[in-house]
């Protein structure tokens, strides 16, 4: 198991990447909406963002696709999810479950900040 890491996962440590997710998930909202070629590339960045998320609440220096499922922080059927968001990143259902995936890592940084205090 990848345990979470309190300490890297304080919001200031946090805002960055999560200030680039907030930029990031609008210009994919938009794109997909304009129907915008270069989405595919915008989604790969956001897939990208979220595994550098994982890693950085983690007691982990490199994301390894295949060792998704032991990350601590990672929500209820995050491994299928992630799947299937790597698999689809060209449609617009992809980008909802990233957006997903986010925000319930967000709440379970919360869940664990609290039972570490």
């Amino acid at each position: 198991m990848i345990r979470f890491d309190a300490k890297h996962a304080q919001k200031e440590h946090l805002s960055g990447i999560l200030s680039q997710w907030s930029t990031l998930k609008e210009m994919i909202k938009d794109a997909f909406k304009l129907k915008n070629k270069g989405v595919h590339e915008q989604m790969l960045l956001g897939i990208k963002l979220y595994e550098d998320f994982l890693v950085q609440v983690s007691e982990s220096t490199s994301f390894k696709p295949e060792e998704i499922q032991d990350y601590e922080i990672l929500p209820l059927n995050g491994k299928e999810r992630y799947i299937f968001i790597i698999t689809n990143s060209n449609r617009y259902v992809a980008s909802s479950q990233l957006n997903e995936l986010f925000d319930e890592t967000i709440k379970k940084i919360a869940r664990l900040r609290i039972k570490s205090n």
